[in-house]
């Protein structure tokens, strides 16, 4: 799974959502996170200038503002649970 983690710099809130993501991304194995630097995009800026710090997971918005690390675990873990499923299913 990917986590798309967009962020600014001199951004606190982004700061905080850093020190969650990548407490996680050194836990779970089965997550990458890319980190996304929205000043480098007229279009990221532009979509997420009011909203970062943003967390999507294949697309899915997560988070905004604020993640928790255990929301965020148990969020990842459930999207991993119904791939997972999902297989069996089809």
């Amino acid at each position: 799974m990917r986590l798309q983690f967009y962020t600014k710099p001199d951004c606190p809130l982004c700061d905080e959502a850093k020190v969650v993501v990548q407490s996680i991304g050194a836990k779970i194995s089965f997550v990458t996170i890319e980190e996304i630097d929205i000043t480098k995009n007229l279009g990221l800026f532009t979509k997420y200038k009011h909203l970062i710090p943003v967390l999507e997971l294949d697309g899915q918005q997560l988070f905004v503002h604020r993640a928790t690390y255990w929301k965020l675990v148990w969020q990842l873990r459930w999207h991993w649970f119904r791939k997972f499923l999902a297989k069996f299913a089809s």
